[in-house]
């Protein structure tokens, strides 16, 4: 398992290199969100799926803003929650979610785990996705540990040499969750003989589209609240055709601009692709060890067009 992630700190190492980003009402004090509070059901009890959850068009981001923290357990160099125990994470998590609710007291905060599911791998196994995932026990866990500090979960897949689509269906039993999300990353979806960290991947739109109209069924089907679809991005090359991106009023997809450098940087990288046409909802990632000046609470609330998904890593 060390080995594992002494091989995983390096290729994510060599893919950071590529990252850089150059290349309500008001009341006195800011309430804290439940989970529960987000989707307006009344607790969890309500939440179970296939339970009559109120209209399906409830929006988590639509209606709040959301902060997560970024990572997958013991890989350090891949984001936050590597890097601490859970309960350290949420702590620190409901910390950061609270200064933005102190800065803006009108704006709801709905604090996620953003858990790194599929992780890109440098060598293949006899499936050849180059994928490797985190156990069931571990998922779990963070759901559990999200229910309980009225956070949600996301999932984020890295695709290696699968498909988005394929990769969706594999959590479909963690998707069955009405408080649990999707993300994709482009960087690590990956053809021929290309491999994680050795190029910088992409996915095109209709892959985006065909997890939209997946999870908009799913939803449907099973009664669940909309689901939120994110997709990173730092490149153009990273989503081919995205002038092809549909809207589907059953998903919230979210454009989440992932690239670190400078700040000035990021504005207008984040002008570029988490305000693009196409991100029906604007995104940012923070990265707080490589970001020369990361971003601040108050810098990233004063974004225009105003961002809804603010990730730290």
């Amino acid at each position: 398992m060390y080995a594992l992630a002494a091989v995983l700190a390096a290729v994510i190492g060599v893919a950071a290199v590529r990252r850089f980003a150059a290349t309500g009402t008001q009341s006195e004090s800011p309430a804290k969100l439940s989970m529960a509070d987000a989707f307006g059901l009344g607790g969890l009890s309500r939440l179970s799926p296939g339970h009559d959850a109120g209209p399906l068009a409830a929006s988590p981001i639509e209606h709040n803003r959301i902060v997560t923290y970024y990572g997958t357990p013991r890989t350090p160099s891949m984001g936050i929650l590597g890097q601490h125990t859970p309960e350290q994470a949420a702590d620190l998590l409901e910390a950061r979610a609270g200064r933005f609710r102190e800065i803006d007291p009108a704006t709801p905060v709905l604090a996620a785990l953003h858990l790194v599911y599929a992780v890109a791998q440098p060598q293949s196994d006899k499936d050849g996705l180059y994928l490797s995932y985190v156990d069931d026990y571990t998922v779990r866990q963070y759901l559990d540990l999200a229910r309980r500090r009225g956070f949600v979960l996301i999932l984020d897949l890295q695709i290696g040499h699968s498909n988005a689509l394929a990769e969706v269906e594999k959590v479909a039993k963690y998707l069955a969750e009405p408080d649990v999300f999707i993300a994709l990353d482009p960087e690590f979806a990956l053809r021929g003989a290309a491999r994680p960290g050795a190029t910088i991947g992409a996915i095109d739109a209709s892959d985006v589209n065909a997890v939209q109209w997946y999870l908009g069924k799913f939803s449907e089907q099973r009664q669940l609240p909309k689901k939120m679809l994110i997709v990173h991005q730092f490149q153009a090359e990273m989503i081919t055709h995205a002038e092809a991106i549909e809207h589907h009023s059953d998903v919230d997809l979210a454009v989440d601009m992932d690239g670190y450098g400078p700040a000035d940087i990021k504005l207008v990288k984040y002008a570029r692709y988490g305000a693009a046409p196409y991100a029906t909802f604007g995104g940012i990632k923070v990265f707080l060890e490589h970001d020369p000046d990361p971003l601040t609470e108050r810098q990233l609330l004063s974004l225009t067009p105003k961002a809804s998904l603010f990730v730290f890593q």
